[in-house]
């Protein structure tokens, strides 16, 4: 079968021996292409993007460390403080002890309703507030939002509204408020 083939090529011109050669070559071309060279092309394009993400992540990488130490820290320091002071008392009636006591706001002139609460991690809840009350005294109204915030259940205060009423003699206090209550009492 060798015999026969390398006599049909050699009864063949110049011309087509060079034009059959070319078709090998193409024909050869077209099957070693998509085998050996495509696979190696995306191999390559593989490591490429591989390289990239690794690059971006190794660039990434400290800074996002450092949010992470600095968030634990944050997250440290809030535990801490909630830790030293007393969560263990119902917020509601934390905030109405203070819209009494401190604010000096009547029965009838305030309110205080709670909204839906949510939990924070395992050993806390937040409840929501929106309250209002009615003071004559802006230094009550001062003492109050101190307490509020730095007294001995401090509550995130969210909003506040301010509005005079009765000619000036009145203000009536508008504030939307959150408090934390420890989920082991």
């Amino acid at each position: 079968m060798k015999e026969k083939l390398l006599d049909l090529f050699r009864q063949r011109s110049p011309r087509e021996k060079v034009m059959l050669a070319a078709a090998g070559l193409i024909l050869s071309f077209m099957v070693v292409y998509p085998v050996v060279v495509e696979p190696i092309q995306e191999a390559f394009a593989r490591q490429s993007e591989q390289l990239r993400t690794l690059s971006n992540a190794y660039n990434n990488t400290p800074k996002v460390l450092e949010r992470y130490a600095t968030l634990q820290l944050r997250r440290n320091e809030l535990e801490k403080f909630y830790s030293e002071i007393n969560v263990s008392e119902d917020p509601l009636a934390y905030l109405e002890n203070l819209l009494r006591d401190v604010a000096k706001a009547r029965p009838g002139e305030y309110t205080a309703n709670a909204r839906q609460g949510s939990s924070r991690g395992d050993k806390y809840i937040t409840k929501s507030f929106n309250a209002s009350f009615q003071a004559s005294s802006m230094d009550n109204v001062a003492a109050f939002l101190k307490a509020l915030t730095t007294g001995s259940q401090p509550m995130l205060l969210s909003s506040i509204s301010l509005e005079r009423r009765g000619g000036g003699e009145m203000l009536y206090v508008q504030f939307e408020v959150s408090g934390f209550e420890a989920i082991n009492k």
